[in-house]
């Protein structure tokens, strides 16, 4: 409610706000209320002009600023991914008036951090923390509800053949080796060269596995993939 002085009692018009002042708020001349009910998206601070008159020069003029206040709300994606030994960066975001807050529940990789002023997540991942980071984003300015959205930091990671590059079978006999990898998400396999008949490779769990009938030395190559975007080579052999 504006209110004045002065004699007889003063009508109140408002002038051009920057920016424009939103339709759902509005100015009754003769009480000096203004009110309304401010839309989503509508946030922000209002400058302008107030001028009470009652006909006795001069007119009285106020600046006024109306702020309005809007709880936050997170407007970045609630997923990002980070590379192994590569620099990376993600920005949290969101609305709200005033500013939101940033911060964040739950741990990062070592190599990683969290800057809560501009909402930016960012360095390079050290060797081994490969995974997946689940934490919490929380935005907040005093105006409730807190906006609070789950997010997800996956950090890929290349892998590399951690088994043995040699195994031995006993002919006629059950004999079982399993190619084992490291690395952010799980490797899938692949083998070249020829195996001992009997003798077969599940790419899927990287088992080599199955009863020889044919004695020898077999020179074999282990290649392990995943979407880190290179892939382990390993020179392996298997006695029979």
């Amino acid at each position: 409610t504006f209110t004045a002085a002065g004699f007889p009692a003063s009508t109140f018009a408002l002038g051009a706000c920057v920016p424009a002042l939103p339709v759902t708020i509005s100015l009754n001349p003769g009480t000096g209320v203004l009110s309304g009910t401010p839309a989503s998206g509508e946030g922000g601070s209002y400058a302008c002009t107030v001028t009470a008159s009652n006909g006795v020069a001069p007119n009285a003029s106020q600046g006024f600023t109306l702020t309005i206040e809007q709880a936050p709300q997170i407007t970045s994606a609630n997923a990002a991914n980070f590379l192994v030994g590569t620099n990376g960066s993600f920005t949290v975001t969101a609305t709200g008036t005033p500013t939101p807050t940033l911060s964040i529940a739950g741990s990062l990789p070592s190599g990683v951090s969290f800057a809560p002023a501009t909402g930016l997540i960012s360095g390079t991942p050290a060797a081994g923390t490969g995974g997946s980071y689940p934490m919490s984003v929380t935005a907040s300015h005093g105006v409730l509800p807190n906006a609070v959205q789950n997010f997800t930091l996956t950090v890929n990671e290349a892998p590399q053949i951690t088994s043995a590059n040699s195994a031995t079978f006993t002919l006629n006999n059950l004999g079982s080796f399993t190619v084992t990898a490291n690395g952010f998400p799980a490797a899938s396999f692949a083998i070249t060269g020829t195996l001992p008949t009997g003798v077969s490779f599940n790419p899927g769990t990287g088992v080599l596995s199955g009863t020889p009938t044919s004695a020898g030395t077999f020179p074999l190559t282990f290649e392990a993939t995943n979407v880190a975007g290179s892939s382990a080579v390993q020179n392996f052999t298997l006695s029979v």
